[in-house]
């Protein structure tokens, strides 16, 4: 009798050990198993950056998501630009996210919409691993140049350049969110400039075109 009970409490204990094993093997694989960023949140506004983004050109099939007042595409024929319009907001990184593809740009949406009084910010790509991004030439802009942004109802805000500066990431910050207090509605485009860092994976500095809206 006492070796059928110490039989059966072997028993149990094998059994018990085993579910430990197997949900702990479960625990192991959930973990280890790459979790997928949020690209974007509810509203379509993208909060994650990402190293890789797309090197397909939309076409005009390209789902646009915005309202009416939304911009929906920039075009800056000086250098060739006619872009859909993302929206992004504050990544990962606590900065400003960049567009998903590499020849769309991001209007940020802390910032007034384009042809509101304030400051708008887009920022774009300028090169991948393997292509070249939207704002390749954008420091080929020089004042006076014009440009326009097609908002989501058919309207157009034209702009003009006021100036074009690069300078180290962190100080560029301050250049990238200031505005010119004479100038009622001001439009920052900003790409990455200067050197690439293999380490960091992104560029040393950040150019900001500032441009105003024509009347």
């Amino acid at each position: 009798m006492r070796k059928v009970l110490k039989n059966k409490k072997i028993q149990i204990i094998s059994a018990a050990m085993l579910v430990i094993l197997v949900v702990s093997l479960v625990a192991i694989i959930l973990l280890s198993k790459p979790v997928t960023p949020k690209l974007t949140n509810k509203d379509g506004v993208i909060i994650h950056s990402t190293s890789t983004p797309d090197a397909v050109k939309p076409g005009p099939d390209f789902k646009w998501q915005g309202k009416p007042n939304d911009p929906k595409q920039i075009i800056i024929p000086g250098i060739g630009v006619e872009a859909f319009v993302q929206k992004v907001g504050v990544d990962q990184n606590n900065e400003v996210a960049v567009p998903s593809n590499l020849h769309t740009v991001g209007w940020f949406v802390d910032t007034v919409r384009p042809g509101e009084k304030g400051l708008s910010l887009i920022d774009g790509h300028v090169t991948g691993r393997q292509n070249d991004g939207v704002f390749k030439d954008l420091n080929k802009l020089k004042r006076g140049d014009k440009f326009k942004v097609l908002l989501g109802s058919g309207k157009v805000v034209n702009y003009e350049v006021i100036s074009s500066k690069s300078a180290k990431t962190k100080e560029s910050l301050s250049i990238m969110f200031s505005q010119d207090p004479k100038i009622t509605s001001q439009l920052n485009l900003v790409t990455c400039s200067g050197k690439y860092d293999k380490k960091t994976k992104t560029y040393n500095e950040r150019l900001t075109v500032s441009a105003k809206q024509l009347w």
